[in-house]
């Protein structure tokens, strides 16, 4: 009896002991929310702060653009910060789903993969089908819904889109058809997560030397995709090029560094844990955020997802693991708002456009939006998708969570929690 209450006290500790993450994984939504918000508008005509590095920056650096007036001041946070949350999202779920593994591996002496995947689609297919059902069939007749900048691809590539996002590929339709589904197109990051999930358990369940093995599919995709962005420009093949944006926008290197740091906390490599959970460690992984973005060359923009995705390990380690971490977003909010993260993620494009549709038809928004007209779309935009997402959380997305539950392993309770994604 007394070794029960013990493990259920340990249990305790460990549950309160990751809670922060559920914040950290609001505060990524919160971020591709702001880049979106400034590229609807884009999409519906009005001026915006959101840029096309490709098109728009041609000095060394961006910060020498910024200099020239070429970009505001605050325009590459605005365009860059959806891809930040995205990172941030891929490398917390190779985190998450690497410990578990880890943890059912140690447990069991094996992993049950069947159990594995029907906990992962009670998740996440759920909400995916329903977004995809309103993307396809239900949005699309309603005027407030329109994206003009997306709606006449989305009819011309309207049946080879529905069989990619149908089977989990919305990312191989972005990468074909360059435009996304309007209102859906995040969803491209939900396939990405899918195709990790499929081949993921099966390498950490018959890998004899799991850190190997993580190094060694973080090497091949990295080469893989730098032996293609090194081919591109000499290579005029139209396949080439579907490839290379295939592979840019499946970013399995990312959850693997995520993987990467769950092998470590798992099994408790102090050493290098001592120095990533220093102070200096800590500001370092925040301030090189900005600095990134601003000072590196853009000739070098292809790796920034790399150097984002150690910045934010060491982000996601300290609130896992150190109990000193500087990082404290243990608040019930945060939490609240962080366990409605996936739906905030998947509805708050529908939601965005909504909102400016319905300011531009009662008050009328100016060309260039002005402050006050700022303040009411990007506060009605969040309150719309954080009531969206509250209600498909409670009303919709609940009872699958509830049958997930049930085939959690049982010495993971701890974990599951997390595994709310």
């Amino acid at each position: 009896m007394k070794s029960a209450n013990f493990t259920a006290k340990i249990n305790l500790v460990k549950k309160e002991h990751f809670k922060g993450l559920d914040s950290l994984r609001f505060f990524a939504a919160l971020a591709v929310f702001f880049t979106h918000v400034e590229l609807i508008k884009k999409f519906t005509g009005f001026g915006t702060h959101w840029i096309d590095p490709e098109e728009r920056i041609t000095k060394f650096t961006i910060f020498q653009s910024v200099m020239s007036r070429e970009i505001g001041p605050l325009s590459p946070l605005i365009a860059y910060s959806s891809a930040l949350g995205v990172v941030f999202f891929f490398v917390l779920s190779g985190f998450l789903i690497t410990y578990l593994l880890l943890k059912e591996k140690e447990s069991n002496n094996s992993i049950a993969i069947g159990k594995f995947y029907l906990r992962r689609a009670l998740r996440i297919w759920p909400l995916y089908y329903l977004i995809f059902i309103l993307g396809f069939f239900v949005l699309p007749y309603f005027d407030f819904f329109a994206v003009p900048g997306q709606d006449i691809f989305f009819q011309q590539n309207f049946w080879g889109n529905l069989l990619l996002y149908a089977f989990f590929m919305p990312n191989l339709a972005f990468a074909i058809y360059t435009t996304a589904v309007p209102n859906i197109g995040q969803s491209w990051s939900i396939g990405v997560e899918e195709q990790f999930y499929l081949l993921w358990p099966l390498l950490i369940r018959e890998s004899k030397n799991v850190l190997k093995s993580i190094l060694w599919i973080a090497g091949t995709i990295i080469a893989l995709k730098g032996l293609i962005l090194i081919s591109a420009p000499f290579v005029k093949l139209e396949a080439l090029v579907v490839l290379k944006k295939f592979l840019a926008m499946s970013k399995l290197e990312c959850m693997a560094l995520g993987g990467l740091g769950a092998y470590f906390l798992f099994n408790k490599k102090d050493q290098l844990l001592r120095i990533i959970y220093r102070p200096l460690s800590q500001i370092l992984s925040v301030i090189m955020i900005p600095i990134l973005i601003y000072f590196i060359p853009t000739a070098l923009e292809d790796i920034l997802h790399l150097l984002f995705s150690i910045s934010f390990l060491v982000v996601i380690l300290n609130v896992a693991g150190n109990e000193k971490s500087l990082f404290k977003f243990e608040n019930r909010v945060l939490q609240y708002l962080g366990r409605i993260s996936y739906g905030f993620y998947m509805f708050h494009v529908m939601c965005i456009v909504f909102t400016i549709h319905t300011l531009d038809k009662y008050i009328g928004l100016d060309n260039d939006i002005t402050t006050p007209q700022h303040i009411l779309l990007y506060g009605i935009s969040f309150l719309l998708t954080v009531a969206v997402s509250s209600l498909s959380y409670h009303i919709f997305e609940k009872s699958f969570i509830r049958l997930k539950d049930k085939y959690a392993q049982p010495k993971l309770t701890t974990e599951t929690a997390q595994e709310d994604v």
